[in-house]
């Protein structure tokens, strides 16, 4: 695969492709550089022999997390199943394909990136810009913003894969065509597809998650060396895709899916007790309707948990890359 075969040439540099990307990683992850080196080794990727020197590499030139740190402490999945945390990144920049280099071409290309926190569960999509001649002095025409609808269907998606109910999502950057207002609370709709803001005071509607903005600074179409820049040299969108596609579902199965199992189990019984508690307990209502407890109405204003994918479908779900013009929303170049 073309993703684990860049290795030993470029491990020698500091901060090495493998760094780029483990730096990547832990904004979308949300930081643990132990946890990072051992999830690196154990998919094979370039990762510097000694644990030591992979720390050295990631705060060398002075960098630091720019967004919120990712905490775990609420994330028991098989005790407490409803505090899912989904942590949401974009990597975007100016790249050429195989055919592209050839051609005397470039293009844009973003990758937008999901993690749960609690079961650990890695998504993505890849977009493919149209392409521009390399020399004609104008450049790429650059997709600086991602539509809001195109992030809640991605949030959709990511919440039916955990099936689970998701507490909030942070975006890791300001990637989407919209600027929040401090002293207000926000919520991604994933029913409209749309930010809705809600006094301080106000819960969440149904289908809507509570949307946190880790990081002031926008996300930047990124220019020089990246992970991705090598690996599309070698290949084409299709390949890309496939390679990343591979990796994640290597790591999805090893480590999310179970957890993911662990947690629905937890789900269902909370939701069989609390049924039959409801059955038990006196209600004024008509004898023929059946009872609906507190927590079970909590639950069914998840539509996206309510209708989650099975773990084998999570496991195998095909991915391909899209251009921008598909994007749900208008942000075509």
């Amino acid at each position: 695969m073309v993703i684990t075969n860049l290795s030993n040439s470029e491990v020698k540099k500091a901060p090495s492709l493998a760094i780029v990307f483990a730096r990547e990683l832990a904004e979308l992850m949300g930081g643990n550089p132990s946890r990072l080196y051992q999830w690196g080794t154990d998919l094979g990727l370039p990762m510097p022999r000694a644990r030591q020197t992979f720390y050295s590499h990631l705060a060398s030139d002075g960098w630091e997390m720019e967004s919120e740190r990712a905490s775990s402490e609420s994330c028991r999945m098989g005790s407490r199943p409803l505090n899912c945390q989904l942590r949401v990144r974009v990597v975007s920049l100016v790249t050429q394909f195989r055919r592209d280099i050839r051609a005397g071409q470039q293009r844009q290309l973003i990758v937008l990136l999901g993690y749960e926190v609690g079961s650990r569960l890695i998504h993505f999509r890849v977009y493919r810009g149209p392409a521009y001649d390399a020399g004609d002095g104008y450049g790429v025409h650059e997709c600086e913003r991602i539509p809001v609808a195109t992030v809640a269907a991605f949030v959709n998606e990511c919440g039916r894969m955990v099936g689970l109910p998701l507490e909030r999502v942070l975006l890791t950057q300001q990637l989407m065509d919209f600027k929040p207002v401090k002293g207000k609370k926000y919520f991604l709709s994933l029913t409209e597809g749309k930010m809705v803001v809600r006094k301080s005071v106000e819960e969440a509607g149904d289908n809507e998650v509570l949307c946190s903005f880790g990081s002031p600074k926008p996300c930047q179409t990124l220019d020089g060396e990246h992970p991705f820049s090598a690996w599309c040299g070698a290949t084409n969108a299709t390949q890309l895709t496939a390679g990343l596609s591979d990796l994640v579902k290597r790591h999805n199965k090893a480590v999310a899916l179970p957890r993911l199992e662990d947690a629905r189990k937890a789900l269902d019984k909370l939701l069989e007790k609390s049924h039959v508690a409801a059955v038990k307990a006196p209600s004024g209502s008509s004898k023929w309707e059946l009872p609906q407890s507190a927590f079970q109405a909590r639950i069914m204003k998840h539509d996206y948990a309510l209708e989650r994918m099975t773990l084998h479908e999570v496991r195998f779900i095909p991915r391909q890359y899209e251009r921008f013009e598909e994007f749900p929303g208008d942000c075509a170049p």
